[in-house]
């Protein structure tokens, strides 16, 4: 029997995992370290999440499935609780998403690691330990179609401190624990559900509307931009978390160059699905140049008199550095894995758009990320990026 220590399982990709996992009858145990002051609240965290997908009954019954472990990743290498020993497999998706988050998130998502890996040394049956970073590792100055292998690279100019110390954590595993069985997988940017639209997060969704609102692009419409939706990341992960036998220790979760997504297809996609005069011409801009332009435009739109919506105009502004940066991530292992291709954006669009609150009220799924290095750690994922605990 499979027995598997999930981390990260109150955020959205955890939340994924464990409802497309918990109903299926077979031989796996699902293990959640959470922070929590005991099992009973543990449980309801992860039910609050499970609800997100599903009804609140079946997101309680689903969560009895689960054993619950109170305690934190962080700090995992002291933890001597003895269910944790029998672990078979390790699904490792926390993570401090914050942004700005300075010395805090290394902390967290560097050293937090280590440390998980560590108490993994102790489980005896330990098949895999399956870490989930982020494709952006690869930095600002990465050529268009980036590979697995070429990163982390130490030359990588990071846009924010999250990246930095994924690209650091992966570097510090591989040389510090070679007799760990680990397995990478670096998410591209993971927007929406394929069924259930943005009900389990508006999480960049909004981003998409926000620029969609204000008609205005950093690059050309010509460029790309990797999307996932959060239900296949999750069936990708367990995919790779199960299969005996798999070619490679380091997978891109990416739509790939097949399946990447053009901006001039995104607005395509807003079109057909809310249809203005046909046309829905964007402006271009140099985000370093027209800060001025594109604070004026958004008050227009949305106004800024409020701190959220100022947050938001800052949010807006730090995605559309990365949204300029002209990225596909090969996926071309996962292909080898027979791992089915991502659906594309324009394909359920349409449904995240159907269930979608006010832009500016999206907006809260991701305000935590864009918090002061002086603030809380992020409560909510990702990320393009992560899941938190």
């Amino acid at each position: 029997m499979a027995r598997i220590l999930l981390t990260g399982a109150t955020g959205l990709i955890g939340g994924a995992v464990l409802h497309q996992a918990l109903d299926r009858e077979d031989d796996v145990t699902w293990v959640c370290l959470v922070r929590c002051g005991n099992v009973e609240q543990g449980r309801q965290r992860v039910a609050a999440r499970l609800e997100r997908f599903t009804d609140p009954f079946t997101a309680q019954r689903l969560a009895r499935k689960i054993e619950i472990v109170p305690g934190d990743f962080t700090r995992a290498d002291l933890d001597m609780d003895p269910r944790l020993d029998a672990c078979t497999h390790v699904l490792h998706l926390a993570a401090d998403t914050s942004w700005w988050g300075g010395e805090r998130v290394f902390r967290t998502n560097h050293d937090g690691t280590l440390a998980l890996a560590r108490r993994a040394q102790s489980m005896a049956g330990l098949q895999r330990f399956l870490h989930v970073g982020t494709a952006m590792i690869c930095g600002a100055d990465a050529p268009s179609l980036v590979e697995e292998t070429a990163y982390p690279a130490a030359e990588a100019r990071h846009i924010v401190g999250y990246t930095e110390s994924k690209a650091a954590t992966e570097t510090s595993l591989a040389a510090q624990f070679p007799d760990l069985p680990i397995v990478v997988a670096r998410p591209s940017i993971v927007v929406g559900h394929a069924t259930l639209g943005a009900a389990p997060s508006s999480s960049i969704l909004w981003v998409l509307r926000a620029a969609d609102a204000l008609r205005m692009l950093p690059c050309s419409p010509e460029s790309c931009v990797d999307i996932v939706p959060a239900d296949w990341v999750a069936e990708t992960l367990v995919a790779l978390m199960t299969k005996p036998d798999l070619k490679h220790d380091l997978y891109h979760l990416s739509a790939g160059a097949a399946g990447r997504t053009r901006w001039a297809d995104v607005i395509a996609a807003f079109e057909d699905a809310e249809p203005s005069d046909g046309v829905r011409a964007f402006r271009q801009f140099d985000l370093d140049r027209d800060h001025t332009r594109l604070r004026k435009r958004f008050a227009e739109v949305f106004g800024l008199d409020s701190a959220s919506k100022r947050a938001m105009l800052r949010a807006t502004r730090a995605y559309y550095a990365f949204c300029a940066l002209n990225l596909t991530f090969a996926n071309d292992r996962l292909v080898e894995e027979g791992i089915p291709q991502a659906p594309s954006l324009a394909s359920y669009l349409p449904v995240c758009l159907a269930n979608s609150a006010a832009i500016v009220e999206q907006f809260v799924d991701d305000m935590e990320m864009f918090a002061p290095a002086s603030a809380a750690p992020a409560s909510s994922p990702n990320l393009p990026l992560a899941a938190t605990a």
